[in-house]
């Protein structure tokens, strides 16, 4: 009610910062978990020429590059699903919550630095999925909002909010849709 009212008397700019701002969350908050990792912490190298391994640590930039260079690679990896050509292989290979679950415990018997990488990457790849035009999502409703604008701005009145909560509603049915298909996969994987 109110809250929604309130929402969409804001002007465009201000609603597009609202939507992306939990993008950017989830980003910062894995870059400073790169940056714990390999600076503050550090971790375990092997030295190609002796064999021996030992402590290093990375500088805070360098940090800074592997988190952005970890970001393009989930970024490619989002955006093969929009090849036809790769899109099948990127969906199975990607896991559910289920999946995720069996992940998770894989990363804390690891310790503190498989625990921090796991949540480093669920981050990025919640931040990164959540961009995805899918209209349940932050890059759907940014979408919705520029094409309500356009249509506001070409029409010179406003858009029913009901025509924005169906076209959500089917967004949210797709993307359930994915997400069972993908839990089934796990699952088919699990007893197999």
């Amino acid at each position: 009610g109110e809250y929604r009212q309130q929402y969409r008397a804001l002007p465009f700019w201000k609603r597009s910062v609202i939507l992306v701002a939990g993008v950017f969350v989830n980003l910062l908050f894995a870059m400073l978990l790169f940056v714990l990792m390999y600076s503050v912490i550090g971790f375990e190298a092997q030295s190609p020429n002796t064999g021996v391994f030992y402590h290093a640590a990375l500088t805070p930039l360098q940090s800074l590059q592997a988190g952005f260079a970890y970001i393009g690679q989930v970024i490619a990896l989002v955006a093969s699903l929009f090849n036809p050509a790769t899109a099948a292989d990127t969906v199975s290979n990607t896991t559910s919550i289920i999946g995720i679950a069996v992940m998770s415990k894989d990363a804390v018997d690891m310790g503190l630095m498989g625990i921090l990488s796991f949540t480093a990457m669920i981050s990025v790849s919640l931040g990164i999925m959540n961009l995805l035009p899918i209209p349940a999502l932050d890059g759907g409703r940014i979408v919705g909002l520029l094409l309500t604008t356009l249509i506001e701005r070409i029409t010179r009145k406003k858009l029913n909010p009901k025509y924005e909560a169906w076209i959500n509603g089917v967004g949210m049915v797709l993307l359930l849709l994915l997400i069972a298909v993908i839990t089934f996969k796990d699952i088919f994987h699990l007893f197999t």
